[in-house]
């Protein structure tokens, strides 16, 4: 099938942004892979991060450090990887939102993709499928009111599909922290996608919090 100018475009533009999410002060690829099984950022990537995160200012510094500790599962906050959950893949790396919980405090977030056939997220995801899932560390509910949205936009390199999923609150989490997932018709092959926006939290005593996180980006294998 020939792919369209559109679609052309949009491949370019996820290659291009996948491909600057490995740091220019990394060192040169050697016989280590850069990332895991689960897309995220290798041990050896996290040990080079670790020692620019003197050298940047003290914000964002701080911010990288979060990202590391958030990857390895030893940070604040962590993440524990799921026993005996569905496969999946994660975001090449946690993202941030500023003045988000509290409306006050930074929060991380976690992308992750679930390809077909899985059992969950319910109702379950079908075969050249996948369910993109994210989530707003250390924030309350979803917002009934949403004055902000969460899109991934995605294209399947060999079947030259493409699209853009809107995630919305479909009853992860109820009590939070803040999740929210939608569903895409890629077909099977390997899928580039980018997931850019926000999503408004509720705060215990404060107003809502529009969460507006930084892009992340994955390359996720379906079928």
């Amino acid at each position: 099938m020939a792919i369209s100018r559109r679609a052309s475009r949009a491949i370019a533009a996820l290659t291009t942004t996948l491909a600057l999410s490995v740091p220019a002060t990394l060192a040169p690829a050697s016989a280590n892979p850069l990332v895991d099984n689960l897309g995220r950022p290798s041990p050896e990537v996290l040990a080079q991060l670790e020692k620019i995160s003197p050298q940047l200012p003290g914000e964002l510094g701080s911010a990288l450090d979060k990202v590391i500790g958030f990857i390895r599962g030893d940070g604040e906050p962590g993440v524990d990887i799921p026993q005996n959950g569905p496969a999946f893949t994660q975001f090449g790396w946690p993202t941030i939102a500023g003045k988000c919980i509290g409306g006050k405090s930074n929060a991380v977030g976690l992308a992750s993709a679930v390809p077909g056939p899985a059992p969950l997220p319910l109702p379950g995801v079908k075969p050249g499928q996948v369910n993109f899932v994210f989530t707003a560390l250390g924030t309350g509910t979803v917002a009934k009111q949403q004055n902000t949205s969460m899109n991934v936009h995605w294209v399947n390199i060999n079947n030259a599909k493409y699209g853009s999923t809107k995630l919305g609150y479909n009853g992860i989490n109820p009590e939070g922290p803040a999740t929210i997932n939608g569903a895409a018709d890629t077909g099977n092959g390997t899928v580039l996608a980018v997931l850019e926006g926000g999503v408004t939290t509720n705060n215990e005593n404060a107003a809502p919090s529009d969460c507006n996180f930084i892009p992340t980006a994955a390359i996720i294998k379906v079928g």
